[in-house]
């Protein structure tokens, strides 16, 4: 071997017992610097988000630049009366150099975080605050912590509400990201969540912060969202949901409104016809409760328009939400109504309706229609059967009430039907049902079942004519000694009837008995 390979070797010898001795020196320090680091972390966020931090092992990497972390649990002022505040499985710090001991972070990525909203300790200070982990009494007027983009993915965020009868609200984000974000101002957000029923996708952006150590559920949130669902994931439901709005306030109650669209809105266990639903709404998310109050509801309906107001709301230990509205309308159309409870080709009737029911729909498994809860009124005014053998039948009872049984001039009469009804396990039950044409009252209670579509309804008839001019002609000639026996309650003609089978061709059948009686 040459001089020159001698060298050459020699100076590789070199070199490799100097990189041997570097990684060995670098193993050494990192091993040395992650307690440090650790305790960093911890000081860092028990300072800022003044709570008691517990974190697992921490293992740094120098190329590239890496800080990673699993485990960390962070218990707002100490509390174990409540979830913590903040639970992450695992984290990734990524660091430049020139931030190793700094306030700023470059990046943080994390996977399976918890956040937990707590309500204000009612019992003052049975929970303390944890000692500062400074050096100094001064740490609190050093500069915050900075991280400057923070991804996390498969995060819930849950508050938790005062009552303990109450669910708390969730939400789970599957994809996070926050810029910028620090104590001490507002952070840019962008998430993504799946929302659970009805099945779908929320899209939202906004500002987050400054986060108020003191109380967390009054940390400012605002932003605007997007929401797709699939309302066939609602057993009784189906149709595409769009909706877009905006919200405003803090965590623990937010104040929300926007506008929602199902261009084929329909119910299925009513096999009916779809229609397209628009709502305008304002709502409060109480997290104090995790109850939503819908402050003002503004529905159309094809072309009809109602207002509701209510409260969905939780129950502890139970699934899902139950709603609760007072729904009114002063101009629902007739004809569009029955299209969505009904499959007939053609409604059976025209007209407006005045409407104002309250509407209970509580949690469950069984179908919507069975859980289905309303108590109320209607007016319909003005109302004209599409039918014309139907109609005719009107105009002929018109006819006979007014005592002008062969008066072709009355014709095209406009009936006026009134209820109050209630609604329990698909079966509408009237207490009241009139139905008004000119010269004629018809009173009636009972039920009609919307399922089966049929009816059994008891009631009277009362006509204003006497019995034997409702015929005329030679026939109420003769009638006309009876006239007596039929003249009841104020009515020139009084008929108890009962009206039974299917909705589409009922059986109308006079009870002579009780019309005799009077009963």
């Amino acid at each position: 071997m040459t001089i020159q390979g001698r060298r050459l070797k020699l100076a590789a010898l070199i070199l490799g017992v100097v990189v041997l001795v570097a990684a060995g020196a670098v193993t050494i320090s990192v091993r040395q610097l992650e307690p440090r680091l650790r305790e960093w972390v911890t000081a860092t966020l028990s300072r800022s988000l003044e709570s008691d931090v517990q974190l697992g092992e921490v293992h740094l990497s120098w190329f590239p630049l890496l800080l990673k972390g699993d485990d960390l649990t962070i218990r707002h002022h100490g509390r174990t009366d409540v979830p913590p505040l903040l639970v992450i499985n695992s984290f990734t710090v990524h660091l430049r150099y020139s931030e190793l001991w700094g306030s700023k972070v470059h990046q943080v990525e994390v996977d399976g975080m918890e956040i937990n909203i707590p309500p204000k300790d009612a019992t003052g200070d049975r929970f303390p605050k944890p000692p500062s982990s400074g050096k100094h009494d001064s740490d609190k007027d050093d500069e915050p912590a900075l991280i400057e983009r923070l991804t996390a993915t498969n995060t819930r965020l849950m508050i938790v509400p005062r009552q303990e009868r109450k669910n708390p609200k969730v939400w789970d984000i599957y994809e996070l990201q926050m810029e910028n974000l620090t104590s001490a101002s507002p952070s840019p957000f962008r998430a993504s969540m799946t929302n659970p029923l009805p099945v779908g996708k929320i899209e939202t952006k906004g500002t987050f912060g400054p986060w108020q150590s003191e109380e967390p559920g009054r940390t400012p949130l605002n932003g605007e969202y997007t929401f797709q669902a699939d309302m066939g994931t609602i057993d009784g439901l189906d149709g595409h949901m769009s909706a877009a709005g905006s919200m405003d306030g803090v965590l623990e109650q937010l104040h929300t409104r926007g506008d929602t669209r199902i261009e084929k809105f329909r119910l299925t266990e009513l096999n009916g016809h779809s229609l397209p639903l628009i709502t305008h709404y304002d709502a409060l998310v109480d997290g104090t409760k995790g109850d939503v109050e819908l402050t003002s509801v503004d529905v159309t309906l094809g072309t009809s328009h109602l207002h509701a107001t209510g409260v969905v709301e939780g129950t502890k230990g139970v699934k899902g939400k139950r709603t609760v509205l007072n729904v009114k309308s002063k101009a629902l159309d007739l004809a569009e109504l029955l299209a969505l409870v009904s499959n007939d080709p053609k409604p059976l009737a025209e007209g407006k309706i005045i409407l104002d029911t309250a509407l209970d729909l509580p949690q469950g498994k069984a179908k919507m229609l069975d859980r289905l809860v309303l108590e109320g009124s209607v007016v319909a005014e003005r109302l004209k059967f599409t039918n014309p053998a139907v109609q005719e039948k009107i105009d002929e009872l018109s006819r006979r009430a007014q005592g002008r049984p062969t008066d072709q001039a009355i014709e095209e009469m406009a009936s006026r039907v009134a209820t109050k009804f209630s609604l329990s396990h698909g079966v509408l039950t009237h207490h009241g049902l009139s139905f008004d044409v000119e010269g004629a009252t018809v009173k009636l209670t009972g039920s009609h079942a919307l399922k089966s579509q049929t009816l059994d309804l008891n009631g009277e008839v009362l006509l204003a004519a006497s019995a034997s001019h409702t015929i005329g002609g030679i026939k109420g000639w003769l009638l006309r000694p009876f006239d007596p026996l039929f003249r009841k309650n104020g009515a020139g003609t009084r008929l108890v009837i009962k009206v039974s089978g299917p909705q589409a061709k009922p059986d109308i059948k006079l009870d002579f008995g009780k019309t005799l009686r009077g009963n």
